[in-house]
């Protein structure tokens, strides 16, 4: 039975990395994929470490935005590990 997913792409970045990554969410977008970013998703007051774990699981695809900002994030290793054990 195949898993249906409610986004196609999760982008895991570091915050450093926010404006090159927002113009690669906003191209997915256009190019008809439903994509988890952060700003597009997370509210005030959310429990956010949550609402991450809530889109890597329901997410069929992450894509890692590494550079050395992306490295040096420990976000983005609760991200990876995150994906690493869904499977």
């Amino acid at each position: 039975m195949s898993q249906k997913f409610e986004y196609d792409v999760f982008l895991s970045h570091s915050s450093k990395d926010k404006e090159v990554v927002r113009e690669l969410a906003e191209r997915l977008k256009s190019d008809g994929l439903r994509v988890w970013l952060d700003d597009w998703i997370l509210k005030a007051g959310d429990p956010i470490s949550l609402k991450i774990q809530h889109g890597i699981e329901q997410s069929h695809t992450l894509v890692m935005c590494m550079s050395p900002d992306f490295f040096a994030s420990e976000w983005t290793k609760l991200e990876h590990h995150s994906l690493l054990f869904r499977d």
